[in-house]
């Protein structure tokens, strides 16, 4: 596809001619992790676009519910089935690309994409997690259906079919179906052409056309992008570990503030006190709250120790993993010179030959020149 010939289009038929940098850069993220998840097909691709671009505002970056639940079922601790929860302290309103609701949602989806969004449903405003929330929803992907109401892209955009208005029943049923349906087909045709000229450029070189080309050689090793990519993934393991750090410190905390408690049985059946006006006291029971909250501070040490010691196991894994990326740099870069040093000495030999084949040819012409002046002597 070319890219640029399809921001052009979709920049005029659907962002007035005013498409921001962050408007193309929330794209761009949802194009990489279609790569990344395997969607080939342009009507998929397409209508999920014209999703984000709806549910977003046409910002095409993940955004934050209006009034964050408020007056919404969801807006209150409360599960899908009308139970609810204390824990997580969290709530589950709309967030992301597709607004991912209410608490099971956010569990599974957590779950399948190997993600922690029941305790940090922040996450899903991350532009990658979003993107990847939404091609799982609206895809059989990891759970072998659509996520969010039980349809996906795979009942919609087939061999035998194609319906992008009864397609909205994938996210929400057919609100807005008609509208929506509009901005697939403006994103669908911005693919298609990008796509036709990406082939036309392809196929424009004929035999026995001069082509002058530039070859850069660049490093791009897939080994290198593959070990950036594993150490962002334990940079947001450590990042997780560290948030459950600092929630088991509040929860410790909040056991040694409401353990405490002294109890005073009086016997009512016997006369009171002269002096106090009480009745004498039947028993007195203090709980003391000392073992317990040295358990939860001993459990609260273990928790900081194996997270110390995993985040010096994450970092050296992190120092190892970025040696071999540095590795991997100098063999791509001794690689290039091998190369260039090659192409310098094929060059010199091609250039040693040349001059001896002009040499060759300046000798014999001379020879015949000279044997012509003397004949013409005679």
């Amino acid at each position: 596809m070319d890219k640029d010939i399809f921001y052009l289009e979709i920049g005029q038929s659907l962002f007035s001619g005013r498409l921001s940098s962050a408007q193309q850069d929330g794209i761009e993220v949802k194009i990489e992790a279609f790569d990344r998840h395997g969607i080939e097909d342009e009507r998929w691709r397409a209508y999920m676009l014209a999703t984000s671009y709806h549910e977003t505002a046409f910002t095409m970056q993940p955004v934050e519910e209006i009034g964050k639940g408020k007056g919404k079922p969801y807006g209150e601790k409360r599960k899908y089935d009308g139970t609810a929860y204390s824990y997580p302290d969290k709530l589950y309103f709309g967030r992301g690309d597709v607004q991912l609701t209410w608490y099971e949602n956010y569990k599974k989806m957590g779950k399948w994409l190997g993600i922690p969004l029941l305790t940090c449903p922040e996450l899903a405003l991350d532009p990658d997690i979003s993107a990847s929330i939404m091609i799982e929803g609206m895809t059989q992907g990891v759970s072998t259906r659509g996520d969010f109401t039980g349809m996906s892209l795979e009942n919609y955009f087939n061999h035998r079919k194609e319906d992008p208005v009864n397609a909205r029943r994938i996210v929400n049923g057919l609100d807005r179906a008609q509208l929506i349906a509009g901005y697939y087909k403006k994103f669908l045709a911005a693919l298609r052409i990008a796509m036709v000229v990406l082939l036309l450029i392809v196929a424009g070189c004929k035999p026995r056309q001069v082509v002058t080309e530039r070859v850069v050689t660049r490093t791009d090793s897939t080994a290198v992008r593959v070990l950036k990519d594993s150490l962002m993934k334990k940079e947001k393991q450590i990042a997780f570990l560290r948030t459950d750090l600092k929630r088991a410190s509040k929860e410790n905390i909040h056991i040694k503030s409401d353990s405490h408690r002294h109890e005073i049985h009086y016997d009512t059946s016997a006369p009171p006190d002269s002096v106090t006006g009480k009745q004498p006291v039947a028993s007195e029971i203090i709980t003391h709250i000392r073992s317990r909250y040295e358990k939860v501070a001993g459990d609260e040490e273990t928790r900081r120790d194996e997270w110390s010691g995993e985040r010096e196991s994450r970092v050296l894994e992190q120092k190892s993993e970025v040696s071999a990326v540095d590795r991997q740099t100098d063999e791509d870069r001794l690689k290039e010179k091998k190369v260039s040093s090659r192409r310098n000495h094929t060059l010199f030999l091609a250039g040693v030959m040349v001059g001896l084949v002009i040499e060759i040819l300046l000798l014999c012409f001379g020879s015949r020149l000279g044997l012509f002046r003397r004949r013409k002597v005679l």
